[in-house]
């Protein structure tokens, strides 16, 4: 596998400063409050219920539910508008066991979310292979593309009615990967997403997706795909998604055209209907994490030909925060009474 080409690290530090600059403004201290003057002492009693025990605060609604979906590669491609709740670090895999049957290798992207503060987020994801050994043929194993990303949601803005998040997602082909495993291009992608819960039936909710997706020839040989736009392109993505407990019911219908800024006048149409099941603890031998399938239908109606396919997908999710953040217990003040005293 060769170095990553010098051409990536203007966006790999672009990536970079955004994290320090959102991590800067949300460690920035708070103004101290002006000196009040001195009031009597307050009564026994007041001190009696100062002194009493406060409820615990209930954590913040973003991204508290557990079963809470987001972007998921191949089945569920766009960025719904809410973010990493703060401090969030997830780490998740998703390995194409499919490739077991008909490649001579296995695919198995790697992607990390970190909630920077209440309304922003940055991503990261690596496009990893390697030969699975079932074949006669073997390809090695390395990297075929790297992808860098960003959100950042609205608190204000539209609310309550809407909500609102903007944000882009980068590709950089690296290495010298099975040629059909890249397009050989750059892809800068700018969106925004409108979101919003739709009155009359409980976990129901529509979004409006749209992207412009920039694309620049790299020095990597790769392929386009059947009815894959060869230049920039426009993409308006209305959806549903309907969420009850551990079951997710998708809609996704891309919209796409090279009319209005890319060479030519291509259109494609993709309607994707979806199932994601958060699979329960008990299958898992009570293991930590978060487990999902899911499956389907793709149907593409292109300058390409019309196309009908179905796919499925495992991923896992790791929430690593606790890695790196002490413990309640470990953040207790010094000369505390220790717990059963």
């Amino acid at each position: 596998m060769t170095t990553l080409p010098r051409r990536i690290l203007p966006w790999i530090v672009s990536w970079l400063l955004l994290a320090a600059t959102a991590a800067a403004q949300d460690s920035a201290p708070a103004t101290s409050p002006a000196p009040q003057e001195e009031t009597p002492g307050p009564s026994p009693a007041s001190q009696e219920s100062a002194s009493a025990p406060r409820p615990a605060q209930p954590p913040p609604s973003a991204n508290a539910d557990q079963y809470s979906l987001s972007r998921l590669s191949g089945l569920f491609t766009i960025d719904l508008p809410k973010t990493e709740r703060r401090g969030n670090i997830r780490f998740t895999f998703q390995p194409h066991f499919r490739d077991l049957l008909d490649k001579s290798y296995l695919r198995i992207p790697l992607e990390f979310r970190w909630g920077v503060n209440d309304h922003f987020e940055l991503n990261s994801e690596l496009d990893t292979y390697a030969t699975h050994g079932l074949r006669k043929t073997a390809c090695g194993y390395g990297l075929s593309a790297l992808h860098l990303g960003s959100k950042y949601a609205w608190h204000i803005w539209l609310k309550p009615t809407w909500d609102t998040s903007v944000g882009f997602n980068s590709t950089i082909p690296v290495s010298r990967p099975p040629i059909e495993l890249t397009d050989g291009h750059r892809h800068f992608t700018p969106y925004i997403v409108f979101g919003r819960k739709l009155d009359g039936v409980k976990g129901l909710s529509g979004f409006i997706h749209t992207s412009v997706d920039f694309v620049a020839k790299s020095p990597t040989p790769g392929n386009f795909g059947r009815n894959e736009p060869h230049s920039d392109s426009l993409t308006v993505t209305p959806g549903l998604l309907y969420e009850r407990k551990a079951w997710h019911y998708t809609l996704e219908v891309d919209c796409t055209t090279t009319r209005l800024i890319g060479n030519g006048s291509h259109d494609f149409l993709t309607i994707r209907p979806g199932v994601i099941w958060d699979l329960p603890m008990a299958f898992l031998f009570r293991g930590h994490g978060r487990w999902l399938v899911g499956f389907n239908v793709t149907t593409v109606f292109g300058p390409d030909g019309n196309t009908i396919s179905t796919g499925g997908r495992f991923r896992g999710e790791v929430n690593l925060t606790r890695w790196f953040q002490r413990s309640p217990q470990d953040k207790a003040p010094a000369g505390a009474p220790a717990s059963g005293s």
